[in-house]
């Protein structure tokens, strides 16, 4: 009787470990990783001054899943580049924010939705596009 016992039990544990899902977040070996790109304007003219490029310490926020505030930030490399590692799989969303000079507040959230399909998988995100007045 005590082996069915123990075997019962040992069977109910190896169910439950089986049967949790994990959350999006750390604890994975996926990566997501893009680029921030700005587009400067003229604050008299409100046109493009023609200077464009790759942004250089910009801070890039994600979400994990459906949260409601981010999780984590970094900043872009000096080509504009940023990543996040060890990831698991699941719903991110990335982003920025850029000037706005006609919106409240004078930022908006520039923002792409990815998905972490396999455990190591390497998601490329869309570049994000900001604004910069000059």
């Amino acid at each position: 009787m005590k082996i069915i016992s123990i075997a019962l039990s040992s069977l109910l544990f190896i169910g439950l470990l089986g049967g949790c899902k994990k959350e999006e977040g750390i604890g994975g070996k996926a990566e997501i990783r893009g680029k921030v790109y700005a587009v400067e304007y003229d604050n008299n003219t409100g046109n493009p001054t023609g200077d464009e490029y790759y942004v250089p310490e910009a801070r890039v926020y994600i979400v994990y899943g459906d949260h409601e505030f981010y999780d984590d930030d970094t900043r872009t490399g000096p080509d504009g580049l940023y990543k996040f590692s060890w990831l698991r799989k699941g719903s991110y969303t990335i982003f920025v924010y850029s000037e706005c000079p006609t919106c409240n507040g004078e930022f908006e959230v520039v923002s792409k939705t990815v998905e972490v399909k396999d455990k190591k998988d390497v998601v490329d995100v869309p570049t994000l596009n900001i604004e910069v007045w000059n």
